[in-house]
């Protein structure tokens, strides 16, 4: 994939939208360029043809338009257009001896960044000995979110598939293209913005300035407090672009408990991502002097309509989610309010992440590297397989670096039936430990409110096991 570096190029050229310019921005939290891509693998319980799958491969690229997304710089200005057709690639084999091999190789490509003006992915399929064969897949985030790499494995499959048994294709995927010129004219509703703008001046002033409650406690802040002589401060350098070295630890939720889970869900109406996001803030309140005040992002995928929901590109950027409960509130009212504040947000998703920063940033007079968000959460819903005659175990990597003070990527175990956990976190803030402890507590607390919803915010507090007690308690859980 060959960078095309003229000024005049032979194809329509278009802006980032503000999706592309969120993903892009987090370059500027770091020096790595790795940060701006997605690494992920598809591991399927049979044979697969390889020839077969490749010839797929290819017909994928002309089905989805974000395969066939290039970028170049104008005058230092990212901008992108789409190829009208792609030569087909042949795509690499790879012959791992063991999982453990395996998973080495990929973590280590993980970090290799996507110099995206020359090449947009890197694929390879793989056959590992005892874990069936399989799809590893890393892209500029500009080209895909989550989701976008979602359907087109699905839609690939699909199309694999229809080639194996001559039977019929699939739908066609949405072109993103579309998506992009819609998107520029919903920016230019001066109106809507407006109305977006009024929501998060009112957001970010509602119960005063936000608080950092890293899952690492309250050191960083204390000793910025000291360093800046100010005892009153309520956020410190947290996204210091120095500091982003991350390391990455995945636990799952056993499928016995996350049957628990998805069962309350379905009773209550409301994703697991709600539980899940209120334990991992329950235990971060509890270790930086039980606030009340817990600030994260999320990542929302911002696909809304059944045309959003097929097309691969991206779309997704995160939203700041803030709670502040006190310790009278019950575990089922906080969960409501949760969905409530998030259902907000979401009304609110087609504003610019970028924009709504800067707001914050003005309000409070934050620095670059400063925010309230202690950290990044991301529900990726991956489907079961349904009709199609796999079973899929997905993973995802360690980047190496990242620009927030943890990252945590949650999906359902379609192999186990459980529920998996990634964690990705800057090691110069916290350690595996803070790791361990938020993951146990994370899920004690679940367990707990999903068993007695009455319980209060104050007893799920008093229940959290410090990280030095974590050892030897997991049976517990």
């Amino acid at each position: 994939m060959e960078s095309l570096k003229q000024k005049s190029l032979p194809y329509q050229v278009y802006d980032l939208i503000p999706s592309q310019q969120t993903m892009y921005m987090m370059v500027k939290y770091s020096f790595h360029k790795q940060l701006v891509q997605i690494p992920v693998s598809f591991a399927i319980d049979r044979k697969i043809d390889f020839g077969m799958l490749e010839k797929a491969f290819n017909l994928e690229i002309e089905r989805n338009d974000s395969l066939r997304l290039r970028f170049i710089k104008e005058k230092g200005t990212v901008r992108q257009y789409f190829l009208p057709y792609a030569d087909p690639i042949a795509v690499p084999v790879k012959e791992f001896a063991s999982l453990e091999e395996q998973e080495a190789a990929f973590s280590a490509d993980a970090q290799k960044p996507v110099l995206f003006e020359k090449e947009t992915f890197r694929i390879c399929f793989f056959r590992t000995q005892g874990s069936g064969s399989g799809i590893y897949f890393v892209i500029s985030h500009l080209a895909m979110d989550a989701m976008g790499i979602i359907n087109m494995f699905f839609d690939l499959l699909k199309v694999y598939l229809s080639l194996v048994t001559g039977t019929k294709m699939p739908k066609p995927l949405p072109r993103y293209e579309e998506y992009i010129l819609a998107e520029f004219g919903r920016l230019q509703d001066k109106e809507k913005m407006q109305r977006h703008i009024e929501f998060y001046k009112h957001y970010f002033l509602r119960g005063g300035e936000p608080m950092y409650a890293g899952v690492h406690g309250p050191e960083l802040l204390e000793q910025t407090r000291i360093k800046k002589k100010n005892p009153e401060l309520r956020v410190p350098y947290a996204y210091n672009p120095l500091y982003d070295k991350s390391d990455f630890i995945s636990r799952t939720i056993p499928a016995e408990q996350a049957k628990k889970i998805f069962a309350f869900c379905e009773e209550r109406k409301i994703s697991p991502e709600v539980l899940l996001q209120f334990g991992l803030r329950t235990y971060c309140s509890a270790v930086n002097y039980r606030t009340p005040d817990v600030f994260m992002m999320l990542m929302c995928s911002k696909r809304a309509t059944p045309a959003e929901k097929r097309m691969g590109g991206c779309v997704a950027q995160p939203l700041q989610l803030r709670t502040i409960f006190g310790e009278e509130k019950t575990f089922e009212e906080a969960l409501r309010e949760t969905f409530d504040i998030r259902t907000q947000l979401f009304r609110h998703s087609r504003f610019p992440y970028g924009a709504a920063l800067q707001l914050s940033r003005d309000i409070y007079n934050y620095s670059a590297i400063q925010g309230p968000a202690c950290m990044m959460f991301s529900w990726i819903p991956v489907p079961s397989l349904g009709g199609l005659p796999f079973h899929l175990d997905f993973r995802s990597y360690n980047l190496g670096r990242y620009f927030t003070p943890l990252y945590v990527i949650s999906h359902p175990d379609n192999t186990t039936g459980g529920l998996t956990l990634n964690y990705m976190y800057r090691v110069k803030l916290s350690t595996a430990a803070d790791i361990e402890a938020l993951h146990e507590n994370t899920v004690r607390t679940i367990l707990a409110g999903i068993e007695n919803p009455k319980i209060t915010v104050g007893e799920l507090l008093d229940r959290v096991i410090p990280k030095d007690q974590i050892k030897g308690e997991e049976e517990h859980v």
